[in-house]
């Protein structure tokens, strides 16, 4: 049985040239007497009715000379990236670059105005450019150090201009022992803020930081660093007094805190914090089964049950 299927230009599939876009909002000619048809084929047959008098030259068409000046453009792109690319493999960068593609095309922001394929070209036929001035000058490098070192003559008027460059290949060392740099701003590595004097103006936290400052969250009408400055200077303060109303300038500033678990007893009623090996304990009343939570085990504690 022959194919039945009609050709992949056929006028039953796609609208024939000269016609304009839906959405198009500029003049056609007689486009407001006409009806009775979808825009892409009224518009066609409008422009293509040689009684309708219209423009010589279609607003939406391609002119020629563009035409050929992309081809052109294009092909020298082409040529371009074709000889840069014998030396690479794997290239994903071409000058026909697919519309939506997500990737890093380099030197892709600083062209705009075109359409994405457009784009692509001219910033891959720049960074083509640049790889092969990059390439040249190595091989300039290479040049120069074969003919200082003897390995190849010179011959050619350029390649004896080049043996009469400043500094030779390798390049030779001054000195044996080279006194080492210190630089006079290098990083230093700072203390904590809560180590540090009050004087000092390093004593805040920077911008942003997430953790836990005493005092801070009363105070407010400044930068982060002003007010964690304050807060700290204001809890260093408090420290040093509770030092004096203890009496120990050198030991433990804040009172010693009491064991939670005790081992002479239970646990009160209604206690809520988390009690070890107390929710697999049953049959007794809380503050037995409290007792000395962290001296005796569970099996412990029911083997004297």
């Amino acid at each position: 049985m022959p194919n039945t299927y009609p050709p992949k230009l056929s006028p039953l599939l796609m609208t024939p040239e000269p016609h304009y876009i839906p959405g198009y909002a500029g003049y056609c000619p007689q486009y407001k007497y006409s009806v009775g048809q979808c825009y892409g084929k009224l518009t066609s047959k409008l422009l293509t009715d040689p009684p309708i008098p219209r423009s010589g030259q279609l607003l939406l068409q391609p002119y020629k000379d563009q035409e050929t000046s992309n081809k052109t453009g294009t092909e020298q792109h082409g040529n371009q990236h074709q000889s840069h690319k014998v030396s690479r493999k794997g290239q994903k960068l071409t000058d026909l670059m697919i519309t939506g593609y997500t990737g890093f095309v380099p030197r892709r922001k600083i062209y705009f105005s075109k359409t994405f394929r457009e784009t692509c070209a001219d910033a891959v036929g720049d960074f083509e450019r640049e790889q092969l001035k990059i390439a040249s000058k190595k091989q300039e490098m290479e040049l120069i150090n074969a003919l200082q070192t003897g390995k190849i003559r010179a011959q050619t008027e350029q390649e004896k201009k080049l043996l009469t460059v400043n500094y030779r290949t390798p390049l030779k060392a001054i000195t044996t022992n080279p006194v080492p740099y210190h630089s006079l701003h290098s990083y230093k590595v700072l203390t904590s803020p809560y180590i540090m004097q009050n004087e000092d103006p390093n004593k805040h936290f920077i911008s942003g930081y997430k953790g836990h400052v005493p005092h801070v969250q009363f105070l407010l009408g400044s930068s982060y660093p002003t007010l964690t400055n304050c807060a700290l200077i204001k809890f260093d303060q408090m420290v040093n007094k509770s030092k004096c109303l203890t009496g120990n300038s050198e030991g433990e500033s804040l009172p010693q805190i009491m064991h939670i678990y005790p081992s002479e007893m239970g646990m009160m009623p209604l206690y809520t914090g988390h009690i070890p090996g107390y929710k697999y304990q049953f049959g007794h009343t809380f503050g037995n089964l409290t007792e000395d939570a962290l001296g005796m085990s569970t099996i412990q504690k029911q083997v004297l049950d």
